[in-house]
């Protein structure tokens, strides 16, 4: 099988298959095939602090007055964790890249 981001070859991504159909070259978040995506999408954002739901004002208060070796743990463990989630986010695309549509 071969792949390519940008195929020339002109498809209709709301009539392939999930898998092992045309590959549909961008993927397009304003258009679902399957309606189930689009409520699990919300549910997985609602896992996410967001700024309106969560004040972290005094958190920006409280990490200016940390000394300066409670800032460099904070932060690499914020860089570590990050890291992590690239790697962990990266993995199911070199497993299943090749098979989805």
């Amino acid at each position: 099988m071969k792949y390519s981001t940008f195929s020339q070859t002109d498809n209709n991504q709301m009539r392939e298959p999930m898998f092992f159909g045309q590959p549909v070259n961008v993927a397009r978040y304003d258009q679902q095939k399957y309606p189930i995506f689009e409520k699990l999408i919300e549910k997985q954002l609602s896992f996410f602090w967001r700024p309106e739901e969560v004040d972290v004002s005094q958190d920006r208060i409280d990490f200016r007055n940390l000394p300066d070796h409670e800032k460099h743990i904070f932060l690499s463990n914020l860089k570590y964790q990050t890291l992590l989630d690239s790697i962990q986010g990266r993995s199911p695309n070199v497993a299943f890249l090749p098979l989805v549509s």
